[in-house]
């Protein structure tokens, strides 16, 4: 036989599996079974999590095609480190089968998977080492010493599973540090105004139905009394689309549906329309039902409230190829579909005898979205005021339609650039809310978007953020829930910290209420409660809020975004001195993860190293502006310090000082308005891990300063002559803060 074909055969002879089986040692056998078990266990349940809603046909062709390339792509790593490990390759074979099967269970922080696959794979070795060596005998065969060993290894290897398996399947500590709640920190006296609870109920009877193709591949959109829509070809907008998502939604990227459940008022009258639509979910675990709670709220208030279907754009294991061949820049489908809806209810609007004739406002339109659907609203409003599609300009658009505010909840930001470009909005209200202990969208990525939209001179739109203590990504969606991720990943996460689901969508009804109410129906009074959250004490769940605001009645004087001059401001005149001050930068600010999209001055101070009072001002004498004294002094500021709530400690503190040109100083403490807040902690994994995480980020929080307090402070300083603002830092000893968006605010009138 040549000698090529001989070393062929003895290669295939010593990579026999069965071979190799039978040469492996007792305590290597009892090992590979250990791991090989529980890992095979986690992966079925796994697989059941994540395409289990498809169906048991898919779910085990699934699992099974799945397990087959693990084993496959472990095998060929085993060939290539064959020679040069000392461990029996057939177990390195397993373990490195079993690697791959156990970190997908794990989805979540890339550090704890690690350590979590390691630990399952190390221990569960070991414990099939040793319980199959007493089952065969060899554990008698063995000497003192190595029997003492292998008893102790056992138990050390119990200890650990049972103690990681502890870890592993409890929901962790439920202790959350509000020392600063809302109601704590708001007078109740100073908090008060003739408003109806936005989170009752209306006077309106709420109906519903639905909408959607004649054959949708859900039966609640085309039943009985469905209205039937056509689909839209929207392959312009995705890439990737796989021929297995084609099958298990009956339709390719040419025929999408226009899928929708309505709530409405049944009532006589025109009412503002608002679209709601869902982020990014399993793709065949419906996520569209989940804001049933908004509809029948806002339906009853006379709103008509419609939640769109766009799951067949969300990520599918199954329809992707085991995320090999992934739906691809679908954010501009999500934007693009919510417009096409539009266009279905502007026509539905001038249709005779249909049951919307003459019924909806269309010149009154919110549009409410949901992690990437958060991103979604974004992207169909600024494609309601393009005239083409901004990759493709033979795609024309012509929509105009009459969006007058957006809401973003735990929105994605910049996952899609309009022709690589950020998405800027121009007169048009925002609301974005975000929970500190997010497991999913973990950075308030929605405050890039708010920097983002400006407002012409005397707009009636605002702006404003909203950050909540304790809530998390999933519970303003009731068919997402309490978990964020997929399967045994939550159980690295410590949910018992998170609110309950009864609490945050409370938040979502008093909040989105509230917005609607101001920025649809007119009703000012409401705008309040972005302006200060204190204003909602007694319909919120009693955490600790964050909140943040901007309106079309404020000149911007300084936001550090128009040049790298630190001594200039945005409005052009003006100019900035800082004194005694240890750090002045303006820089991008530091979030979570990465430096966020916008920019703002970083403050640092420590009065033990000068003899001075730092400082900080803006000089407005060469500036043009209007002041008088129903006026407010307004701005923007995150406290930068890494520190432990501690209720012994004072929160940071400094002074607000103005002066107009006669010389005339008026000084105010920054807590005669509110304190600022420190940074919230978001701990959610769990100990002893937590540190693995960002838990903190700075979160901005607005202040107003009425120009007529400072009178009643000195009666000769002249609001209408005010030339200098600065904030003195003679209050706390020493600190770091964000500043950003000083503005003079008139106060809006209808």
């Amino acid at each position: 036989m040549p000698e090529n074909k001989t070393s062929k055969v003895k290669f295939l002879y010593r990579m026999n599996m069965f071979k190799h089986w039978a040469q492996l040692s007792t305590g290597w056998k009892g090992a590979a079974i250990g791991l090989g078990t529980v890992s095979l266990l986690l992966y079925i349940v796994q697989g059941y999590y994540m395409i289990g809603t498809r169906g048991i046909v898919d779910y085990m062709i699934g699992s099974v095609v799945f397990l087959f390339t693990m084993i496959l792509l472990s095998g060929f790593i085993t060939l290539f480190i064959y020679w040069t490990k000392k461990i029996p390759s057939l177990y390195m074979w397993i373990a490195l089968a079993c690697f791959f099967l156990v970190f997908i269970c794990f989805i979540g922080p890339l550090k704890l998977m690690f350590i979590v696959t390691l630990s399952i794979m190390v221990s569960f070795s070991i414990m099939g080492m040793t319980i199959w060596c007493m089952l065969k005998g060899q554990y008698r065969q063995s000497s003192k010493i190595s029997k003492i060993m292998t008893i102790v290894l056992s138990f050390c290897s119990l200890a650990y599973i049972l103690i990681g398996g502890y870890w592993l399947f409890h929901n962790g500590d439920n202790e959350l540090p509000m020392l600063y709640k809302l109601k704590t920190m708001k007078a109740m006296e100073q908090y008060s105004l003739p408003l109806a609870n936005p989170s009752e109920l209306g006077d309106y009877h709420v109906k519903t139905l639905s909408y959607g193709g004649a054959n949708s591949y859900r039966k609640e959109f085309n039943a009985e009394h469905s209205l039937i829509t056509k689909p839209v070809d929207g392959s312009s907008f995705v890439e990737n689309w796989s021929s297995i998502r084609t099958k298990t939604f009956g339709f390719g990227p040419d025929q999408m549906p226009l899928n929708g459940t309505v709530w409405y008022p049944d009532g006589k009258g025109t009412f503002p329309l608002i679209i709601a639509v869902h982020g990014n979910h399993l793709a065949t675990d419906y996520s569209d039902s989940g804001y049933a709670y908004l509809g029948n709220l806002l339906a009853s208030k006379g709103y008509i409230f419609v939640s769109i279907d766009e799951n067949f754009l969300n990520t599918s294991p199954y329809d992707d190829l085991f995320m090999l061949k992934v739906l691809k820049n679908e954010n501009p489908a999500r934007g693009w579909l919510i417009l096409e809806h539009l266009k279905v209810w502007k026509k539905w609007n001038h249709t005779k005898d249909h049951p919307f004739f003459n019924k909806v406002d269309m010149n009154r339109i919110s549009l409410i979205g949901h992690s990437r659907g958060g991103e979604a609203v974004a992207i169909a409003a600024l494609y309601n005021q393009l005239p083409s599609y901004p990759e493709n300009g033979t795609i024309k658009f012509d929509y105009h339609f009459g969006i007058r505010s957006i809401i973003s909840i735990a929105g994605t930001d910049s996952q899609y650039k309009p022709a690589g470009q950020l998405t800027h909005l121009k007169d048009i209200s925002y609301l974005a809310i975000q929970g500190s202990h997010d497991m999913d969208v973990s950075s308030f990525d929605s405050v890039n978007q708010y920097e983002r939209i400006d407002f012409t001179e005397n707009s009636p739109h605002f702006k404003s953020t909203i950050y909540v203590y304790g809530a998390n990504h999933g519970q303003f969606n009731t068919k997402w829930g309490k978990y964020d991720g997929i399967g045994f990943g939550n159980r690295l996460y410590n949910t018992a910290k998170i609110l309950p689901q009864e609490e945050q969508l409370q938040i979502g009804k008093v909040l989105v209420s509230s917005f609607l109410e101001a920025t649809l129906k007119q009703k000012t009074e409401y705008r309040r409660i972005f302006q200060d959250i204190g204003y909602a004490k007694d319909w919120l769940p009693d955490t600790m809020y964050i909140s943040d605001y901007w309106d079309g009645n404020t000149v911007m004087v300084a936001n550090f975004d128009e040049d790298i001059d630190f001594s200039t401001t945005t409005l052009k005149g003006g100019r900035l001195t800082g004194k005694a001050l240890k750090a002045w930068i303006e820089e991008k600010v530091k979030m979570k993860y990465v430096d966020g999209l916008h920019r703002a001055v970083r403050l640092d101070w420590d009065r033990a190293t000068t003899n001075k009072v730092p400082n900080y001002g803006v000089l407005l004498s060469d500036i043009e502006i209007d002041t008088k004294g129903s006026d407010y002094i307004v701005f923007s500021m995150a406290d930068r310090e890494e520190k432990k709530l501690d209720a012994k400690k004072p929160l940071l503190d400094l002074s607000v000082q103005v002066e107009d040109r006669s010389g005339n100083i008026a000084s105010l403490p920054l807590s005669s308005v509110t304190f600022l807040l420190p940074m919230l902690e978001g701990d959610i994994v769990k100990w002893p891990f937590t540190s693995l995480l960002p838990t903190k980020e700075p979160i901005f929080q607005n202040f107003a300063f009425q120009l007529e307090e400072f009178k009643k402070v000195n009666k000769q300083f002249e609001p209408e002559n005010m030339t200098k603002i600065k904030f003195v830092f003679d209050k706390s000893d020493k600190g770091s803060i964000y500043l950003t968006n000083i503005g003079i605010r008139k106060e809006f009138s209808d």
